[in-house]
């Protein structure tokens, strides 16, 4: 899996104790021009976002982001040109099994697999 071992890493080494985290992982930042956050140059789907809200209850602490700007290379792109998620070798965590999983295979159709569960 691509980038998989770096991803962990920039999940688990803080930015604050580790200032060469870039460097040690192989991976590149640059500047986004859209939003104050920095885009790794090597990962094939970046979705820059803004702060929408931030939302604090007795359940946690949660930031909703929007969705400015979308980068994605064009290895990863269909013949219409959206992104293919066969093509991107992404994966989950899943803070059960404490893992990573590979996602890609397309199980239903979104707005109308449940459709027949909407008529009288």
């Amino acid at each position: 899996m691509d980038h998989l071992e770096a991803a962990d890493f920039f999940g688990i080494a803080t930015g604050n104790k580790m200032t060469d985290k870039f460097e040690r992982s192989g991976l590149h930042a640059v500047k986004s021009t859209r939003v104050d956050a920095p885009v790794v140059e090597e990962f094939p789907v970046t979705l820059e976002c803004k702060v929408a809200e931030l939302q604090k209850s007795q359940y946690g602490f949660r930031v909703l982001g929007e969705i400015v700007n979308v980068l994605a290379d064009e290895k990863v792109l269909d013949e219409n040109g959206k992104v293919d998620p066969a093509k991107i070798n992404a994966f989950v965590f899943d803070q059960f099994q404490n893992g990573y999983y590979r996602i890609g295979e397309k199980v239903g159709q979104a707005w109308k697999s449940g459709a027949g569960l909407m008529k009288d």
